[in-house]
């Protein structure tokens, strides 16, 4: 996808980074502290316990090199061979905005990070976050996507289910063949975007639909969208909820009758 002129930049910044064999904390700044959404545990001594973490999930790392307090595995998720940089910061030496701040460099740099207690993983590729939900499911994290600069979303309408939502949508565009996903994402169809191709994984459907628990959550949901080279054209929200679209047009006309705002993204070609 397109990047801002300070995203390539501060990518410049994670190619020095990744020649460290320790993350530090940037001496004598301010320190970022860690996100309040990454749990405290589960903590661990060294990489080898989350390796067996992993392990335990069902997800077996094969380790591909070590670093100090560091080392790279390479797992395999539905085919497809993904390499975990796994670091962990001893907690004897390190406090938990310390280890926040390490985490802000990598994410300021444009990179997602698994994260909690006082340990944090890149997942590779980087820009398909399925991989970083799943070992993050797997292991007890959270996904902390790079903080992309949002625009002001506006605080209304708000729905109280996704159903409410699609029902919003069906009057003004179509939102018909719905389908819920275990994730409690909500597909449907609309008349606006039916010759226009979409993820494979839509099957027939052209717009998915999400509310969210709160607007920090949705927030990181959109910048997630944001960061995968395969998402979808255009995302609408506003409140507790986002639209996404494989149809710019369709979203254009949706954030006009809905009161939402347009987020548009192209995907890397």
């Amino acid at each position: 996808m397109k990047r801002t002129a300070s995203i390539l930049t501060a990518l410049l910044a994670l190619a020095a980074l990744t020649g460290c064999d320790r993350f530090e904390p940037r001496g004598g700044k301010p320190l970022d502290p860690m996100p309040a959404n990454v749990p405290a545990t589960p903590q661990y001594t060294t990489p080898d316990e989350v390796v067996a973490a992993l392990a335990r999930a069902g997800i077996p790392c094969k380790v591909l090199r070590r670093k100090t307090g560091a080392l790279d595995c390479e797992a395999r998720i539905s085919g497809t061979a993904v390499e975990n940089q796994i670091q962990v910061l001893n907690p004897n030496e390190f406090s938990r905005d310390e280890v926040g701040d390490s985490i802000a460099a990598w994410r300021n740099s444009g990179t997602t990070i698994v994260a909690a207690g006082n340990w944090f993983i890149r997942v590779l590729p980087n820009g398909t976050p399925a991989y970083s939900i799943k070992i993050a499911e797997a292991v007890g994290a959270v996904v902390l996507p790079p903080p992309y600069p949002l625009p002001g979303i506006p605080s209304t309408p708000a729905y109280r289910s996704a159903d409410a939502l699609a029902d919003a949508l069906d009057k003004t565009d179509s939102c018909t063949d719905r389908e819920r996903r275990s994730t409690g994402e909500l597909l449907c169809g609309t008349r606006a975007s039916e010759k226009k191709s979409c993820d494979a994984s839509w099957a027939n459907h052209h717009a998915l639909l999400m509310l969210h628990d709160s607007a920090a959550a949705r927030d990181d949901y959109i910048r997630l969208l944001l960061s995968n080279d395969h998402t979808p054209a255009a995302v609408v929200t506003a409140a507790n909820w986002t639209i996404q679209f494989c149809d710019p047009a369709a979203a254009r006309a949706t954030a006009d009758t809905l009161g939402g705002v347009l987020i548009r993204h192209s995907p890397t070609t």
